[in-house]
């Protein structure tokens, strides 16, 4: 088939495949700062690990898996919502509607890292 009698499928399939990896680079961008801070917090971790203090060590684990769940979940489970949804359609845009997902996983990420940190400064006191 030359591009004089192609029908503009193949075109929209490479738009459709651009999109896809457009989303797909926007999500890595949003979860790189994320998975840095994870990294570092998991260094910080384990060179101050107490060898005396073994709830500190437990919690400190236990903050770290959480977050390693957070990190990790929210972008998952939003590829994976959006990937159902996306089949559901006619025609179906599977990959698309989970590539979406996952820029929208990443997005709640953020959205709910910055609840925690206004939560936090609003507990934040300071007693003289």
């Amino acid at each position: 088939m030359t591009d004089t009698t192609d029908t503009g499928g193949t075109a929209r399939a490479r738009r459709r495949g651009r999109r896809i990896a457009v989303r797909c680079v926007w999500a890595v961008v949003l979860l790189a700062p994320p998975v840095v801070l994870w990294v570092m917090g998991a260094a910080d971790a384990a060179q101050h690990k107490s060898p005396t203090d073994w709830v500190g060590n437990h919690r400190a684990k236990v903050a770290l898996e959480n977050a390693a769940l957070l990190i990790a979940g929210l972008p998952a489970a939003g590829a994976v919502a959006g990937a159902l949804a996306g089949a559901l359609r006619r025609p179906p845009r599977t990959g698309l509607w989970a590539a979406t997902g996952a820029v929208l996983g990443a997005l709640a990420l953020w959205v709910f890292g910055a609840w925690t940190v206004v939560t936090a400064l609003r507990n934040f006191r300071i007693v003289f």
